[in-house]
């Protein structure tokens, strides 16, 4: 495994500093980990008892509410991938992990397998047709990132929130927000290291060192590295990461706690454009072309420094501040297979498809973020309020420069014969400069106010003011000011269960302004949602079934021009309505699973040219299951299933991905290793080898990615 470091572009005071601090700190941890294993007999004893296993109950999760609210008195269907599941699954990016929740996919992405486009309650969790907003987006310990890829050894657990998220968080689509919770340091000394090889040549590679680094535990520090080079069946794809991250906490008391983050990581990839569609199916080819070949790999480098505090200011109030700056430093390179010039007609008759070169030698983002939440705990008679008090505000800057599709060679989609690729001379052609520029910045209140009978009402609001150009430069902005409501109420009627009803208004993205300079509405939303929440076996299994029903108005249509510009223009409004159901947790201490089922009823319902028609890689119905049981103090034994429906691949519907059932199972043996415990681990996915396909790019027909054949994975892991 090998790892390398380069030049941080805009190094901060922040870098600096953590750096500074850790590394001393860590030279000197194994003295006092060795210290402490003399000092504690226990340490020394803990290393017997290698049968217990981390649980699938979900941890605690403030992202929907901002509070610390139980999940019984949260009134909004939350689901929280652990850890545990995560590593049992051996969950190779963040697709694998969101697929074990109700009502989830992925569309096409661009920026390689660990950067996938996800889908939540029928749309994207990024804007798949606001310019400048079409790289993967997420959540990143509560901040709004884009286009980072995800170092899955890194990840604690991944959170899947439902619907709008807006007035807490501002700009965030509809569907509902995917947070990616990473791990933290703590007061507990630990190493821990893992190695996965498996088919197709895929090799990953993670160590992580982490506790208090003095003897009172005020100081606390984590450092991890890792490397996954993620190998693919399919010709010419590549996709390698690197990863390093390190933070440091202060926690000089229970009343505070104050950390600092540092995360670097470089990614090489060549991204696959899988198989076009012929007619209403994918093409019936080999499921290794793959069209996008030569040229040098895409690129992206990434820093993300952080700081975080937690402080108790009193008994009743707390203030907590987060601020998260990131730095990108890419290029992406394609040969895109398309049938722009030839469209559908032409690649029937010829079985050739057209290929464009999309080069794009330079792509940056500077992307900030800063929030500041006052909670506090109130009481007026017999009520008793939590109210949130809170400001953020988020500043993206993108600038690109770009080819914009310069015809290529075509190719036999059944018989390819490649190399017959001539490299693209940049500087012989023109190089189209594109920015974006987004200011958003917010103020929320929210009241949650508890009533002695085991009714909890909520009520929030807020006020936006934003600011988005896209485009060549000079561009105007376009300003907008948004205020949105939240609205809803939940009964604990029993002490282990409760309902809740909800009303949501979102906002997703400011459209900017189209080539003519007409400013263009946002892109906004509504929900309606009630649901039901149960607990069983002591709080350790957790079960939500939710209705809902899900609009989405302005959505804006990205329309590429071949004169190198994006035009953009609003084509109305889409609903998604249906039935969620989702469970996890421990049935028994031997048998953990988590399950789900989504049946999505999803049309646009105001377009010119699309009313009628289902919304892109969505399901009617679609589900999961896996459980994992402990055959006694060494085994463990998992299996599940992955299946969805059939779905339509594009907007106008003229094409099905078909219907899939793919089914993994793992098998685990766990030992003592000295004073450590290691495990031994084997993954079998897709465990009857199916042919599927995990979604396509909704405005065209040419890029369906086909689903992994049967990939077999082995993974030690030693735990210190």
């Amino acid at each position: 495994m090998s790892f390398a470091l380069h030049a941080m572009p805009r190094a901060s005071l922040l870098s600096v500093a953590v750096s500074a601090a850790l590394i001393p700190a860590f030279s000197a941890f194994p003295a006092l980990a060795a210290e402490a294993a003399a000092n504690d007999p226990e340490t020394l004893d803990a290393v017997e008892v290698v049968g217990n296993r981390p649980s699938y109950q979900a941890p605690p999760s403030r992202t929907a509410t901002r509070t610390d609210t139980p999940t019984l008195r949260t009134l909004q269907n939350v689901l929280v991938v652990p850890r545990a599941v995560l590593e049992d699954q051996n969950a190779l990016n963040v697709a694998d992990a969101v697929r074990n929740v109700a009502g989830t996919g992925t569309d096409f992405g661009f920026n390689g397998g660990s950067l996938p486009l996800l889908i939540v309650r029928g749309f994207p969790t990024v804007s798949m047709s606001a310019q400048g907003s079409t790289t993967s987006s997420y959540f990143f310990n509560g901040t709004k990132v884009q286009g980072l890829p995800v170092a899955m050894s890194d990840i604690e657990s991944v959170e899947v929130v439902k619907g709008p998220a807006s007035v807490l968080y501002g700009r965030s689509e509809p569907g509902g927000l995917v947070n990616i919770v990473t791990r933290q340091p703590q007061a507990e000394r630990g190493f821990r290291a893992s190695a996965t090889a498996g088919s197709f040549g895929l090799l990953q590679g993670s160590a992580e060192i982490f506790g208090a680094l003095d003897q009172r535990g005020q100081w606390q520090g984590r450092a991890a590295i890792s490397h996954d080079d993620n190998a693919s069946n399919r010709d010419f794809v590549e996709d390698r990461l690197s990863a390093f991250s390190a933070a440091l906490a202060w926690v000089p008391s229970d009343r505070t706690r104050l950390s600092f983050g540092l995360e670097r990581s470089r990614q090489r990839y060549r991204n696959d454009y899988g198989i076009p569609a012929i007619g209403d199916r994918p093409a019936n080819i080999d499921r290794d072309n793959q069209f996008n070949e030569g040229g040098p790999l895409s690129r992206q480098d990434n820093t993300v420094a952080r700081i975080d505090l937690a402080q108790m200011l009193s008994e009743r109030w707390t203030l907590n501040v987060h601020a998260l700056a990131l730095d990108q430093d890419g290029a992406q390179y394609d040969l895109l297979p398309s049938t722009f010039f030839s469209g559908q007609a032409g690649l029937i008759a010829t079985g050739r498809i057209d290929r464009l070169y999309n080069y794009e030698p330079q792509r940056d983002r500077q992307l900030y973020q800063f929030n500041a939440d006052l909670v506090g705990k109130l009481s007026t008679g017999s009520l008793e309020h939590t109210l949130l008090i809170g400001a953020d505000t988020y500043r993206d800057r993108f600038d690109s420069k770009t080819t914009s599709f310069v015809p290529g060679p075509s190719i036999d989609i059944r018989n390819p014969v490649y190399g017959q690729v001539p490299p693209l001379d940049l500087s012989a052609l023109p190089l189209f400069d594109q920015e974006g520029r987004t200011r958003w910045t917010g103020v929320y209140v929210q009241d949650q106010i508890a009533f002695a009978n085991g009714i909890e009402l909520i009520a929030g609001v807020r006020h936006d003011r934003s600011s988005a150009r896209f485009g060549a430069p000079g561009t105007r902005a376009n300003d907008q000011r948004f205020t949105t409501p939240r609205l809803g109420a939940v009964w604990q009627f029993a002490p282990n269960q409760s309902v809740y009803a909800q009303f949501q208004e979102g906002v997703s993205a400011n459209n900017g302004r189209n080539l003519a300079g007409d400013s263009l509405d946002s892109e906004q939303a509504r929900l309606y949602e009630i649901g039901h929440k149960l607990q069983a076996n002591g709080g350790r299994l957790t079960s939500t079934v939710a209705l809902y029903q899900l609009t989405k108005r302005n959505i804006a249509n990205y329309v590429p021009d071949i004169s190198g510009f994006f035009d953009t223009i609003a084509v109305g409004e889409a609903r998604a309505r249906g039935l969620e159901w989702d469970l996890s947790g421990q049935l028994t201490d031997r048998l953990a699973v988590i399950a789900s089922y989504a049946y999505t009823q999803s049309e646009v319902t105001c377009d010119e040219n699309f009313v009628g028609k289902r919304l892109p890689n969505v399901p009617r119905h679609s589900g999961s299951v896996w459980a994992r049981y402990a055959a006694g103090e060494r085994w463990t034994f998992g299996g599940g299933v992955f299946a969805q429906g059939g779905r339509a691949g594009d907007r106008a519907n003229t094409f099905v991905l078909p219907g899939y059932a793919r089914v993994d199972a793992m098998a685990a043996y766990r030992f003592p290793l000295g004073r450590a415990k290691g495990q031994l681990q084997f993954n079998v996915n897709n465990l009857f080898d199916r042919e599927y396909f995990t979604g396509s790019h909704q405005h065209v027909t040419d890029w369906n990615q086909p689903g992994a054949p049967r990939t077999v994975l082995a993974t030690f892991r030693i735990d210190y």
